[in-house]
């Protein structure tokens, strides 16, 4: 499947009326050099790999990112820094990782993001709890064969946000959306902003879901430390396939997603999908008692924008 890569520059704090048009048509913006702090990415990228097992991968060893790291990776270490599935990292741990100021100082947290959030949901804006971890993509082997992993997350949210803590050169595991997707499947649910598929019309989700894959070509996003991606949690999207194994500079993708909701709600954690203690506890967002069925009108009237 093709990509078509972003590459419009905007990093002002302010939502322009074609930003706005954007968003809602396409289901995601991008502000470049939102966030400046090098010096703050750099510590996250070092802290990962201080928290990386011992005998799986090497820093200084790009070698050891795609030679199936994943079969060295430690059953004990899923619970405390998160699985490595192949390819793909997803470093989170339910007390620790994800809830560090060093983290949320430069992301969801980080008094720019804020000015843009506020702007898209409003200013009575709480300030986040966590985040969802530092999400890795690595090389993948040559000789292997590799696509991209197309969803929905399944977990109440508003808005999402991508912020890159590093460079990610084209064709290196960029995050990956499908243009407009949100739309199309906002009436799937049973409420705007909750997780729960509407199951009398499942199989139509599933048709609709094949149809755009076939017919809408996937955007990758790549950039420096500091750009941040804000899309639609109804928007399909994938990380993407990191072919820099097959380069003389392989290279590791950094990322790290945020989530955002109006407050002022009757919240509750999900028993069967969460956000809870017990699933997805990764996601700082909740549902809530108010949150209204979808309907052909009603995709942004709880919005600002």
């Amino acid at each position: 499947m093709p990509y078509k890569t972003d590459l419009a520059p905007n990093s002002n704090l302010r939502l322009s009326a074609s930003e706005i048009s954007h968003f809602k048509r396409e289901g995601f913006i991008v502000k470049r050099g939102l966030v400046e702090a090098a010096d703050a990415f750099k510590d996250i990228v070092d802290y990962v790999w201080e928290t990386v097992p011992e005998g799986t991968l090497s820093r200084d060893d790009p070698s050891t990112w795609f030679d199936e790291p994943h079969k060295r990776w430690p059953v004990s270490a899923a619970s405390r820094i998160g699985v490595l599935q192949h390819s793909a990292w997803k470093m989170r741990s339910p007390h620790r990782i994800g809830r560090e100021d060093a983290l949320l100082n430069v992301t969801a947290n980080h008094p720019d993001v804020r000015t843009l959030v506020k702007q898209f949901l409003g200013t009575r804006l709480e300030r986040a709890k966590r985040v969802r971890g530092v999400y890795l993509v690595l090389p993948k082997p040559p000789s292997v064969k590799s696509r991209l992993g197309p969803h929905v997350d399944h977990s109440a949210a508003q808005l999402s946000a991508m912020v890159l803590i590093d460079s990610i050169p084209p064709r290196t595991g960029g995050f990956t959306v499908w243009p407009r997707s949100h739309v199309r499947l906002h009436r799937f649910w049973t409420s705007c902003q909750g997780a729960h598929f509407n199951d009398r019309i499942k199989s139509e989700f599933d048709e609709e879901f094949k149809a755009i894959l076939k017919d809408t070509v996937p955007v990758e996003f790549i950039g420096e430390a500091g750009d941040v991606v804000f899309w639609h949690p109804r928007l399909i999207h994938s990380a993407g396939v990191n072919y820099s194994a097959e380069t003389n500079s392989p290279c590791i993708r950094y990322a790290i997603p945020c989530d955002f909701q109006k407050p002022g709600y009757t919240f509750f954690d999900d028993d069967d999908l969460g956000p809870g203690s017990r699933h997805q506890w990764w996601v700082d967002t909740r549902h809530f008692r108010e949150d209204p069925a979808p309907t052909l009108t009603n995709m942004w009237e709880n919005w600002r924008i």
